[in-house]
């Protein structure tokens, strides 16, 4: 692979609703990591949609960035600030920009893939941006299209609709990887082939951004990290604060992250008398990020799904110690508690238990955090990630670099 290939080979095309809106934008950026490390050897663009603020056209990393538009400013806010599925359920008005939002991508798909004739389409996300790249392609194309499920675009849209709709999906792209084992494993269970689904996770930049840099730790402060929605089940974090502050007034939380939910886990923890042991940060840019990882005692993520859990990587390559709900994805992250702490999902009093048994043992929680760094290392640095990516999908020039086997 290389700049240099003739045209169209090496040059990508990806799709996504979730990346940065500008420099230092604090939206979740591992698609513009993933991108970043293949614009090492491709020619990467991103399609993402507009929002206000927003450059209709820039370069961020070098990675080429073009933003569609589906509407006016002021109603392009169907992504961002916490997802698609979030902010139809806080403004159901904005259910009237979906014809306008998926008509607005697959043109700017179109055009694109005309002037850029690219070699590989990547979408992110089987709902929208999979079934999106789906319809564009033509029935006959040696145009190669992956699509990766990210965990939300499956256990979020339930039904016999979205199930049909993801095996087309499917079946339309050449290769689906899906971001871990048991997010592959529900997709089969859903008759997608396993034949044509490979797992790779999402990675983290564990040898220059998240790493430990020798200073001091906390032994009271709980750290949560990513979006207020439902899903991540910071409710039941709060939940159990109180049981946790009975065994250890000391302990404090800082939630890290801005979404819909903020209000009514605000007025919960009122509700609960722990909101002075509680601090809303808000959004953080995402190279901020290590600096909380390195000072928390403890990082808490209590899912109620989840399809991979990024933030666990991130925070094991800063070395600190993590308690995590025992769902399938995440289990096989930590190691089936190897690696970090388990607790039953959903269950508050057994988050609580486990909270005050890693803070109270110190030597424990240390010790599994540093089996947890060597395990991220070793599989999750954006290096390896990236270069999984780039076989399946530039499998040629893959085989050519490796003379001429299989990616």
């Amino acid at each position: 692979m290389t700049k240099n290939l003739p045209e169209g080979r090496g040059r990508i095309l990806v799709l996504s609703s979730t990346f940065p809106r500008w420099e230092g934008d604090t939206e979740p950026g591992f698609v513009l990591d993933l991108c970043r490390h293949l614009a090492a050897e491709l020619e990467v663009t991103v399609l993402a949609p507009h929002a206000a603020g927003a450059r209709l056209r820039e370069t961020l990393a070098g990675v080429n960035v073009v933003r569609y538009r589906y509407g006016p400013s002021s109603w392009e806010k169907l992504a961002y600030g916490g997802g698609i599925m979030a902010n139809l359920r806080r403004n159901p008005l904005l259910f009237l920009m979906l014809p306008p939002f998926f008509l607005g991508q697959l043109m700017a798909l179109l055009a694109l893939m005309r002037r850029l004739r690219p070699v590989a389409l990547h979408a992110h996300w089987i709902v929208p941006q999979g079934m999106v790249l789906a319809t564009a392609l033509p029935g006959r194309t040696r145009l190669r299209a992956i699509c990766t499920a990210h965990g939300s675009d499956v256990s979020a849209l339930r039904g016999g609709f979205w199930r049909r709709l993801r095996r087309w999906v499917t079946l339309r792209c050449d290769r689906t990887v899906a971001v871990s084992e048991a997010l592959k494993a529900q997709l089969v269970s859903e008759g997608c082939p396993p034949e044509r689904i490979d797992v790779i996770p999402m990675g983290a930049d564990l040898l220059r951004l998240f790493v430990p840099d020798g200073s001091p730790r906390s032994n009271a402060e709980i750290l949560f990290v990513g979006r207020l929605v439902p899903g991540k089940g910071v409710d039941i974090l709060l939940n159990a604060l109180p049981a946790v502050l009975a065994m250890m007034p000391e302990a404090k939380l800082t939630v890290v992250g801005d979404g819909p939910e903020r209000g009514s886990l605000v007025e919960l923890a009122r509700r609960l008398d722990v909101e002075s042991r509680v601090a809303f940060a808000g959004p953080v840019a995402h190279a901020s990020l290590a600096a909380h990882y390195r000072r928390a005692a403890l990082l808490v993520l209590p899912s109620r799904e989840e399809g991979f859990g990024l933030v666990l990587v991130e925070a094991l390559g800063c070395g600190c110690p993590v308690v995590a709900s025992g769902l399938p994805a995440i289990r096989s992250l930590l190691l089936e508690g190897h690696a970090g702490r388990l607790f039953q999902a959903g269950n508050a009093a057994d988050l609580s238990q486990a909270i005050t048994g890693m803070l109270a043992d110190g030597a424990r929680s240390k010790a599994l955090a540093e089996r947890g760094r060597q395990h991220v290392l070793s599989l999750y640095d954006w290096q390896a990630i990236a270069r999984r990516y780039a076989a399946i999908l530039m499998p040629a020039a893959a085989a050519d670099e490796n003379g001429g086997g299989h990616a």
